[in-house]
């Protein structure tokens, strides 16, 4: 018989002793949890701004009724699901992500309403390429300041809600860690 069976008698330590982990290991692992926990948040961030997002354009394009509230409601999806993903932990990362996210489905929602008003004019939308596609979302991230363009009015009005609704995410994913 060999004599390399194990003694199960005794624990052996294939790498470090656990009381010889020094705090830089511990920081890094930190670190990496902190990184993980933050791609979570922006996926879950992703799939709520895109979710408002259609939300939104599905409204619009309903009821022909443009309300621009629904900035509030994309930036609470996009918070609380920021949130569920980090089990209620934020931070200054947390919140730009949010307030990017939040932007980007409310003014997103212009494309679906372009796309839709080419389809019910007759137009046909299945040789739009790379580079129209392109063009759409550059106006979609630009629609609520070109909006100030057809009224200046209700293009203020649409901004302050929209603000409103990204300091709503901020707020949701701010650090909630006691201090050291």
């Amino acid at each position: 018989m060999s004599s390399n069976l194990p003694d199960f008698d005794k624990a052996e330590y294939v790498g470090q002793h656990p009381d010889q982990i020094v705090s830089g290991d511990v920081e890094t692992f930190e670190e990496r949890a902190d990184h993980v926990r933050f791609v979570h948040a922006i996926t879950y961030g992703i799939a709520a701004a895109i979710v408002g997002s259609i939300l939104y354009a599905a409204f619009t394009i309903l009821t022909n009724i443009v309300i621009g509230y629904f900035a509030v409601g994309v930036g609470y999806l996009v918070g609380k699901a920021m949130l569920h993903a980090t089990q209620g932990l934020g931070g200054r990362k947390f919140q730009i992500a949010s307030a990017v996210l939040t932007y980007i489905g409310v003014s997103m929602a212009a494309v679906p309403e372009i796309l839709w008003a080419f389809h019910k004019k007759g137009a046909d939308l299945s040789h739009i390429g790379a580079r129209g596609m392109f063009a759409l979302a550059e106006y979609g991230i630009a629609s609520p300041i070109l909006r100030l363009q057809r009224n200046v009015g209700s293009g203020l009005i649409g901004l302050f809600i929209l603000f409103i609704g990204i300091r709503f995410a901020w707020r949701m994913t701010a650090d909630r860690r006691l201090p050291q």
